[in-house]
């Protein structure tokens, strides 16, 4: 027993001994089959198969020696190093024992389980690493063409790991084992870098029977919370004579937890006069606090309308929205909307169309009961103009205030929706050109409404009805249409409280009856139905007008959807209540399988609405499919079918990508036949991003590539 002990004794400081003379520290760890120590020269000989690890860096090594007095380690045969998804292995390593500095040959690197380097030799000092005669690829070596999609033979690379960048000498790019360019010198970032400055994925466009172009996208992140991307449009001759800059677009974003602000400049030379044209946007969203938000828009510009038009010289304006928004101001629930728009032409002719409108938004939600709701809204504006005529004020001010109370009531047969509303528009317009049309003006309405859907009627069919009744409270004066422009007439818009928009007319006495249908076919596929009807008490009024409706009772308007996983068709129709014609069609359908397939088809008569000249007729449709694991290809066309315009824009775009790349190809083909100021115009652009050189940057050594 006491000899076992001793043994034990005497072994375990020996072991102590041992450690010490390593100077191994707590996270060093050693596993052999043997070990042998060489405690008058400090060294330590490695048989086959250790493992090492030191500070979460794993080392297996065929047959090795750690000199501890020389500061040296040195790797007889193979070896296999990885920390995380990156993986070293060679021969012959040679280097110091924390492997701060080391060679090696034939090794293979293996970069964040992705990009792989075969190299002849490999030197390491500190945070550097330097790669000889050696090639390059994150795309399986077995690929697509039997060997890799493109790749890269480098004289020399350097990796810094510090700020994990690539750095490529006298290198040619490959693709599918053709060497097809050269570059003396760039470099690229791997996927852990922190953003950095550099040339993005370049785009070429070839126009037929034009001008050539590339654009070439540079990144620049100006601080953690913002950066800035450039993109000057190069435009080639056909002989490749001249190369001129016509047109240069930047971006400034910036992201923070308060949230963004981007800013937008592009500038475009005028293919007939050499004139530089302009437009800047800007956009901002932020939190300021816990209850107020700002939203900002501005855009100004000089540059010639690219729309079927005759104008031939630049239409200069501007147009700014600033909305500030204050949350739980007076009382929970409740904000207020600080709002300034404007749209300023600086061309005086037509001064007196362009409004410049300041308004402040109130408003709040009070629930009196389970049931029974009020929101009040105050709206006070100020619209402003440079001139005035006779049906235009140079300054509307306005007051608005809308007051509601709901109710809902639920049993087992129906369910209620019910509204009051009382609406009051206060205004003041001063007219600059003849101030004997000022004038001032009110008008109060009410609108009282109930909405009943009839729940149990039958397992297909569900009606439902709405009783619409408004009227004026009081009128003085003459109020200009200042909002109701817009006019639409469909199913939904047929059961809101005032189908028009704006406060400036008021809606009529009406009542809505209407048919809705929701259940499955089978599994999977469901089906959608509904159609309305209005019967207005009074035919001639405002709304009615608009939409050519000379009698009590309205068009049909109709909407269905039948749709499952992989299809889907809508319609939207408004059809003759006396010939049972459309007088607006509205048609798309989606295929997914085995082709994807999008078309919609709109049409819309001259008689549907007061204000329209003629018929319209347009399809869109898409196509699209992916042939193989490696290849797709759409095609999509906009097409004016009523005034013989061939398609004004047609697109066919050819992807080929796999794991590590990408080329599209885009074909897009715009004409017109308007002989104003738009051209047809015939482009086809190239993009090819390859993975980790997808953003790359580019540093002129030599004159060998550039001059």
């Amino acid at each position: 027993m006491n000899k076992l002990f001793i043994s034990i004794l005497i072994t375990s400081i020996f072991i102590f001994n041992f450690i010490i003379k390593l100077n191994a520290n707590d996270d060093t760890y050693i596993n052999s089959s043997n070990i042998t120590y060489n405690e008058k020269e400090n060294i330590v000989e490695l048989a086959e198969k250790s493992k090492i690890n030191y500070k979460g860096l794993n080392i297996l090594i065929d047959k090795g020696t750690i000199d501890y007095n020389k500061d040296n380690f040195e790797v007889f045969g193979n070896f296999y190093l990885y920390e995380e998804l990156t993986i070293l292995s060679g021969e012959d390593l040679k280097g110091n024992t924390s492997l701060d500095r080391f060679t090696a040959n034939n090794v293979s690197y293996l970069y964040n389980d992705d990009l792989k380097i075969d190299s002849d030799n490999l030197k390491k000092e500190n945070n550097l690493i330097y790669f000889y005669n050696n090639f390059l690829t994150p795309c399986e070596i077995e690929g697509y063409f039997n060997c890799p999609t493109w790749s890269l033979r480098v004289d020399q690379t350097k990796y810094d790991i510090k700020k994990d960048q690539f750095f490529h000498y006298d290198t040619f790019l490959q693709i599918a084992d053709y060497k097809i360019f050269y570059l003396p010198y760039f470099s690229h970032y791997g996927s852990k870098a922190p953003r950095g400055k550099g040339f993005l994925t370049p785009t070429l466009k070839f126009s037929i029977g034009g001008k050539n172009s590339i654009i070439t996208p540079y990144y620049y992140p100006i601080n953690t919370s913002s950066d800035l991307t450039i993109k000057p449009n190069f435009e080639i001759d056909s002989d490749f004579s001249s190369v001129n800059i016509s047109k240069i677009n930047g971006n400034y974003e910036k992201i923070n937890s308060s949230g963004n602000l981007s800013f937008g400049l592009s500038t475009q030379r005028n293919k007939q006069n050499d004139d530089i044209s302009y437009s800047a946007n800007i956009s901002q969203n932020s939190v300021l606090s816990k209850n107020s938000r700002l939203e900002l828009k501005a855009s100004f510009t000089n540059s010639i309308s690219t729309t079927r038009s005759e104008n031939s010289s630049p239409i200069t304006f501007e147009d700014i929205y600033i909305n500030l928004i204050n949350y739980d101001v007076l009382r929970k629930n409740d904000y207020i909307i600080n709002k300034i728009s404007t749209i300023q032409a600086f061309d005086t002719t037509n001064a007196s169309l362009i409004p410049f409108s300041p308004s402040i938004t109130y408003l709040n939600h009070i629930a009196l009961n389970e049931k029974i709701s009020s929101i009040n809204k105050f709206n006070f504006a100020i619209l402003k103009r440079n001139e005035s005529n006779n049906n235009l004020s140079s300054e509307n001010f306005s007051f608005k205030i809308n007051n509601q109370v709901i109710s809902t009531y639920i049993n087992n047969n129906f369910h209620s929706y019910n509204k009051l509303s009382i609406r009051n528009n206060i205004n003041s317009y001063k007219f600059e050109h003849n101030e004997n049309l000022n004038k001032d003006s009110a008008l109060g309405s009410l609108i009282l409404s109930s909405d009943v859907f009839f729940r149990n009627f039958n397992d297909f069919l569900k009606p439902r009805l709405k009783f619409i009744i408004s009227d004026n409270i009081y009128k003085k004066g003459h109020t200009f249409n200042e909002d109701s422009k817009a006019i639409t007439f469909n199913y939904e818009n047929n059961f809101i409280d005032n189908r028009i928009f704006g406060t400036d007319v008021i809606d009529k006495s009406r009542v809505v009856y209407g048919i809705e249908s929701n259940f499955q076919l089978k599994k999977n596929t469901n089906f959608d139905f509904k159609i309305n009807q209005v019967y207005d008490f009074y035919k001639n009024n405002f709304y009615t007008n608009s939409i050519n409706q000379n009698s009590n009772f309205s068009d049909i308007a109709m909407s269905s959807k039948i749709s499952n996983l992989s299809s889907s068709l809508n319609i939207g129709a408004r059809i003759n209540k006396n010939n049972l014609q459309h007088k607006e069609l509205d048609i798309s359908l989606r295929f997914k399988k085995p082709i994807d397939i999008g078309i919609r088809y709109n049409e819309t008569s001259k008689e549907a609405f007061i204000n329209n000249s003629e018929d319209t007729k347009r399809l869109n449709y898409s196509l699209g499919k992916k042939l193989n694991e490696n290849l797709s290809l759409s095609f999509g066309s906009e097409i004016d079918l009523k005034n013989n315009f061939s398609p004004f824009k047609h697109s066919f775009t050819l992807v080929l990508f796999d794991e590590c790349s990408k080329l599209q190809i885009n074909y897009e083909n715009t004409r017109f036949n308007d002989n104003f100021n738009t051209t047809p115009n015939e482009t086809i652009s190239i993009n090819f991003y390859m993975d980790y050189l997808g953003f790359f940057g580019y540093s002129q050594k030599t004159d060998l590539f550039f001059k």
